[in-house]
C-alpha cells in the first residue's frame, strides 16, 4: 500500500521534496490511514508534515472525543496537530447553505488558513474511489458537462489526493491488517444529507442492479478526462481566435456560433466566465445557453449570470463583463500652447492629437457628451450629431453617456480615440497649435 501511494504521488508530483504540507484528518479510516502512510514515507518525500482537525459544532461529545482521537494518534507518530472550531450551524444559517456545504466551506477555510500561516506546499485530502464515484454520480444529478464528469483530480492547485485511486474497502483492510483503528462519524450512517443518501441508498442499489456500477463510472470519468482535454485544447485554439479579455471583461468576437466544435466553445464561455469570476460551481447549462443565444440577438441585449456576471450583445459580438461596470476609465487630459513649425511630424495616435489653436475658441477642455453636440466630419463644414457619430462607429448605448470628449466653447474638437474634427485639423495656414495628451485607458476600439 505504501509503496503504491508512493508512486502515485511521483505519478501526478503531489509534493515537492523539502515541503511543508496541511493533512486533514477526521479521524475516519481513509483521513488516519493517509496519516500513517504520508508518515512512514515523510523520510523517502522529505517532507514535513502537520495535522489539521476540524469540529464542525453539530455533534457535541462525539466530536470532542473525535479530536481527541486524532490529537493522540497525530502526537504519537511526532505530528504537530491543530484543532479548530467552527460554528457550522450558524455558518449555514448566515449564509443560506446546507449543512454539508458549509461544513464544506468551513473545512477548507480552516485547511486554507493553516496553509497560510504556515507557509504549507500542499493540503492533502483522503478522498479515494468511492468518494470519486459518489462525486461523478452528484456530478450528473446536478447536471454537468464532461468536465465534471472527470470527477475529483490528483491534484487541484495545492490540493493534493495521493488515495484516489484505492477503494474504502482496500483502505480499511489494510487499516485492520496494520492494527490501527479509526473513528466512524455517527452522521455518515444518516441519509438525510445528499452525499450520505448516494453513499448509503443509491450506490449500494445501482450496485444492486450491476454489481460493476462502481467501476464503471470511474471508466466513465477516464474517458470524460480524455475527452476534455481534446475539448479544453480546442477551447484554448478558440479564445486565441475569437476572445480578447482584461482583469474585468472578456469579449468573444464572433458573430455568430458557426465555429468549428460547438462543445469547444461552450467550454471556453465556461472558461472565460471562470476566469474573472474565480469560480464556476454555480454556472449550468442554462447559463451557457443564453450566453450562446446573445450571438444571434440585437445589439444591446443581455443575460444575468451568477457571482455578479452579465453577458451583453455589443457591435462587435458578446462581452463578459461584472454587472454595473457601464463607464470606461478615467481619462485625464493635459493641454500645452506653442507656434507650429510647417513641415513637422503631426502626431497621429488615439492618445496625442495636435490642433490648430486658431480655430479654438478659448481653451480646449475635457468632458463627456451633452444633448445637442455635433461633430464636424467633413472640410466644407458638414456636421453630424454625436449621437449618431456613436451609432455608425458601433460604440454600445450603455458607454455614450461617459465617453471623454474634448471640446472648446462652441463645439467638439476631439471625440477621444475615435476622431479629430475636420475645423481644428493643421493646415498650411496654421500658425499656432494646441498639443493634447489624454491619459488613461484609451482605445479606438469601444470594446477596451
Amino acid at each position: 500500500m505504501e509503496k503504491l501511494v508512493l508512486d502515485y504521488i511521483r505519478k501526478h508530483h503531489m509534493i515537492p521534496s523539502g515541503s511543508l504540507g496541511i493533512l486533514a484528518v477526521s479521524g475516519g479510516a481513509d483521513s488516519m490511514c493517509l496519516m500513517h502512510i504520508l508518515h512512514r514515507l515523510s523520510e523517502t518525500l522529505n517532507i514535513r508534515i502537520v495535522v489539521c482537525h476540524v469540529i464542525h459544532g453539530i455533534r457535541g461529545e462525539e466530536a470532542e472525543e473525535d479530536a481527541a482521537f486524532v490529537k493522540e494518534a497525530a502526537e504519537g507518530l511526532g505530528l504537530e496537530c491543530r484543532i479548530f472550531r467552527r460554528d457550522v450551524p450558524a455558518l449555514a444559517r448566515e449564509t443560506g447553505l446546507g449543512l454539508e456545504e458549509a461544513g464544506r466551506m468551513a473545512r477548507y477555510e480552516c485547511f486554507d488558513g493553516l496553509c497560510n500561516e504556515l507557509g504549507a506546499a500542499w493540503i492533502a485530502l483522503a478522498h479515494q474511489q468511492d468518494d470519486q464515484a459518489e462525486t461523478i454520480l452528484f456530478h450528473m444529478l446536478r447536471g454537468t458537462g464532461i468536465r465534471g464528469l472527470r470527477g475529483m483530480r490528483p491534484v487541484q492547485g495545492n490540493r493534493i489526493r495521493p488515495l484516489l485511486p484505492f477503494s474504502r474497502t482496500k483502505i480499511e483492510a489494510w487499516m485492520r491488517e496494520q492494527g490501527l483503528g479509526w473513528r466512524t462519524d455517527s452522521t455518515n450512517l444518516e441519509s438525510e444529507y445528499s452525499r450520505n443518501r448516494l453513499r448509503n441508498v443509491i450506490m449500494p442499489e445501482l450496485c444492486r442492479i450491476n454489481s460493476s456500477a462502481k467501476e464503471h463510472l470511474l471508466l466513465l470519468a477516464k474517458e470524460a478526462e480524455e475527452l476534455y482535454d481534446i475539448q479544453k485544447t480546442m477551447a484554448d485554439r478558440l479564445r486565441e481566435r475569437y476572445v480578447r479579455g482584461s482583469e474585468t471583461e472578456s469579449l468573444f468576437t464572433a458573430d455568430s456560433l458557426d465555429v468549428t466544435y460547438e462543445p469547444a466553445f461552450r467550454e471556453l464561455i465556461l472558461q472565460e466566465t471562470e476566469r474573472l469570476a474565480g469560480q464556476r460551481k454555480d454556472l449550468s447549462r442554462k447559463h451557457v445557453t443564453a450566453v450562446q443565444a446573445l450571438f444571434s440577438a440585437e445589439t444591446g441585449k443581455r443575460t444575468d449570470l451568477p457571482y455578479g456576471l452579465e453577458a451583453v450583445r455589443t457591435y462587435s459580438g458578446v462581452l463578459l463583463r461584472h454587472r454595473g461596470r457601464t463607464e470606461r476609465p478615467k481619462v485625464t487630459l493635459s493641454v500645452s500652447r506653442r507656434p507650429y513649425q510647417p513641415g513637422e511630424t503631426i502626431p497621429s495616435d488615439g492618445n496625442r492629437k495636435m490642433i490648430d489653436a486658431g480655430t479654438v475658441k478659448g481653451t480646449p477642455f475635457l468632458r463627456t457628451p451633452e444633448e445637442g453636440d455635433r461633430i464636424v466630419i467633413s472640410q466644407d463644414g458638414g456636421t453630424k450629431s454625436l449621437n449618431r457619430f456613436f451609432t455608425d462607429r458601433k460604440i454600445p448605448r450603455e458607454l455614450r453617456g461617459s465617453w471623454p470628449v474634448v471640446a472648446d466653447e462652441e463645439k467638439i474638437l476631439w471625440v477621444v480615440g475615435l476622431r479629430l474634427a475636420e475645423c481644428c485639423k493643421v493646415t498650411e495656414n496654421t500658425e499656432e497649435v494646441y498639443l493634447l495628451q489624454a491619459e488613461g485607458e484609451i482605445s479606438s476600439d469601444p470594446d477596451f
